[in-house]
């Protein structure tokens, strides 16, 4: 009971999110200067594990740093500036739910980068994740189709909105799959999780530096909103996470995973106003039945192995 309620927590943070990073994006602030303070918060709490981990970092191979520096540069920084500017061109409750999209996107890699086979379950799940995913566009794509949207600017962004949406979900499927590779070389995951958010921020003090006027002054109550956000989300929701992990087993918190979207639904719409159609429901429910079977696919694939190995040990 105890994991479930800390994995819970986390899911729970992960949805307030949204309450401090739309409400940023109205005040006038740009997307990049947004993602650029929280990385920058983000990099100067982690720096005791730098620092801890430093002697780890100068050992670390190409193939290593390669994977570490996709994690930061693209999953960490463009992947956030991605979903981010999302919330500008579409309702971020659906921007959260495209999200489930990642894991076709880290399997599919896993199988050109790790080696991994790919079972036929999977295609039938990428199916059902590729179904939802055009239910819940469907009436946008209706839209398009029959109106010429596209010639407009409303159709403009709606395109836009969905091409940042979906670039997230590969940059951090991608980044999935590159901190599974560290995971297997024994990287300690306060490193990579450092390691991360250093080169995320370096990444976008270069894009800060090739566009300073993307910032301006910011008030202190908005520099406490970014510093919550980013300890909220970004540290607390990762620690009631890994937390929950070590009472309840991965499969079950695949389940509890999926309270994620339904508090992010919840809290967009009592406090953001921000509702679903009926099109985004359906086509959000199919979403999240394929997510789930995805992922008890992938946890029963681990356990059985496991298994097979303690019995020929008792054996």
């Amino acid at each position: 009971m105890a994991g479930t309620l800390l994995i819970m927590v986390a899911c729970l943070t992960w949805a307030i999110d949204t309450l401090i990073r739309y409400p940023l994006l109205g005040a006038g602030y740009t997307t990049l200067q947004v993602v650029f303070t929280e990385h920058l918060i983000l990099t100067v709490l982690m720096l005791p594990f730098g620092w801890r981990y430093r002697h780890h970092f100068r050992q670390l191979s190409w193939r290593m740093t390669l994977c570490m520096l996709f994690i930061g540069g693209v999953g960490s920084a463009l992947g956030t500036l991605a979903f981010t500017e999302a919330f500008h061109y579409l309702n971020p409750t659906l921007v959260i739910l495209l999200q489930k999209l990642q894991p076709v996107i880290a399997i599919l890699l896993a199988c050109f980068v790790l080696k991994e086979r790919i079972q036929s379950s999977f295609l039938l799940w990428a199916c059902v994740l590729i179904a939802g995913s055009l239910i819940m566009m469907w009436s946008d794509i209706l839209s398009l189709a029959q109106n010429n949207l596209h010639a407009t600017r409303q159709g403009s962004d709606i395109i836009k909105g969905y091409l940042y949406a979906l670039g997230a979900v590969v940059a951090w499927g991608g980044a999935t799959v590159c901190g599974k590779y560290l995971s297997q070389q024994a990287c300690p995951p306060n490193a990579i999780l450092f390691g991360r958010f250093f080169s995320g921020f370096c990444v976008l003090a270069l894009f800060v530096s090739l566009q300073p006027s993307a910032i301006k002054p910011m008030e202190m109550g908005d520099w406490e909103s970014v510093a919550i956000m980013a300890c909220l989300s970004g540290l607390a929701g990762m620690w009631f996470y890994y937390q929950g992990l070590r009472y309840i087993p991965a499969r079950r918190a695949t389940l509890v995973e999926l309270t994620f979207p339904v508090f992010a639904a919840a809290v967009n719409w009592l406090f953001l106003g921000q509702t679903l159609s009926f099109y985004q429901i359906v086509g959000g429910v199919v979403l999240l039945a394929g997510n789930l079977g995805l992922q008890l696919r992938e946890t029963k694939k681990v356990i059985q192995p496991t298994r097979a190995a303690l019995s020929k040990q008792q054996a």
